[in-house]
């Protein structure tokens, strides 16, 4: 029953990663911009297309996220130059040779890095090398949502609810590994130390974006 119990959080953290992309999406379309930093962007890319198309993980979500995935790549496309060309000075052929590059950089350093790990660790299973580059992907993505926020300098491509329910999921999810795995590579005070900073780092996004939203005259809980 108590590992029962874990496995329904972490299916959970699943689901309300799958809510976070189609919210990432539709804020998107809504702003007319991305939600999702480029670095972070092309190793989550990565890490679904592993999880996807070589160790098998948990086929429905793992389909569903790089399907979702596409979506967000979509709204990075349709959006993401007026954004590269404000603060990066860009010409337009640049950024759309770095933005490619780098999305085909992010799927090659999970291949390569799963195939490393897998040969160097043998006695850790095909599914935790994978989920330890989505952690490591994690850590990218709190940051670099950070760094989008204050570069904006405002609420677009992002919300409160949004921010919140990657911070649930991401918890539920490493509530999970944490408690359930037995391995050393979960059960030590540096990964544990890495699951907290993402999380407290979510936290931070969180409340910023609650308190910018109040600033821009918006209901933090209504905007999706």
């Amino acid at each position: 029953m108590k590992y029962n119990f874990f496995y329904i959080c972490g299916t959970f953290g699943e689901l309300f990663w799958v809510l976070a992309y189609m919210l990432i999406i539709y804020r998107g379309l809504k702003d007319k911009s991305y939600g999702m930093p480029l670095v972070p962007l092309a190793l989550n890319l990565g890490v679904e297309f592993v999880f996807s198309f070589y160790d098998r993980f948990n086929l429905l979500f793992s389909y569903t996220w790089f399907l979702l995935d596409l979506g967000i790549v979509y709204t990075y496309f349709r959006y993401g130059y007026s954004s590269f060309s404000k603060y990066y000075h860009l010409g337009k052929k640049q950024w759309y040779f770095i933005s490619i590059l780098a999305l085909l950089i992010g799927i090659l350093i999970n291949l390569f890095g799963h195939q490393f790990f897998a040969h160097l660790l043998k006695e850790l299973p095909d599914t935790d090398v994978s989920i330890f580059f989505s952690v490591l992907t994690c850590i990218f993505m709190s940051i670099c949502r950070l760094a989008m926020f204050f570069q904006r300098g405002s609420s677009e491509g992002q919300s409160f609810i949004i921010a919140c329910v990657i911070m649930i999921g991401n918890f539920l999810c490493f509530f999970q590994i944490v408690a359930t795995s037995e391995l050393y590579i979960w059960n030590n005070s540096l990964m544990r130390l890495i699951l907290s900073i993402i999380v407290i780092t979510d936290m931070y996004c969180a409340t910023l974006l609650y308190k910018q939203l109040i600033n821009e005259g918006i209901n933090p809980w209504k905007r999706l």
